[in-house]
């Protein structure tokens, strides 16, 4: 939350790895951020949340702010 609360505008949040969801899980509870890009290398990782381990809701990752991309991170920040 603290990058959030100290940016003044955060429309647009990028989140590398974390495709356990555990992070987006707390970008999406601020209303403001209209888009949100998660990067995470391995598709499996969010399979495994979202049917295995159940840390979040699986719905989360169907919020219609959030684009996944299966990429690896330094990659695609470099040419996204």
């Amino acid at each position: 939350h603290l990058p959030l609360f100290s940016h003044w505008n955060p429309e647009r949040v990028l989140i590398v790895g974390g495709g356990d969801g555990m992070l987006l899980q707390e970008v999406c509870r601020h209303k403001e951020v209209r888009h949100i890009t998660l990067v995470e290398i391995d598709p499996m990782v969010i399979y495994a949340s979202k049917n295995i381990l159940n840390f979040v809701s699986q719905d989360l990752y169907d919020d219609p702010r959030v684009e996944i991309v299966h990429a690896d991170g330094a990659e695609y920040i470099q040419d996204p």
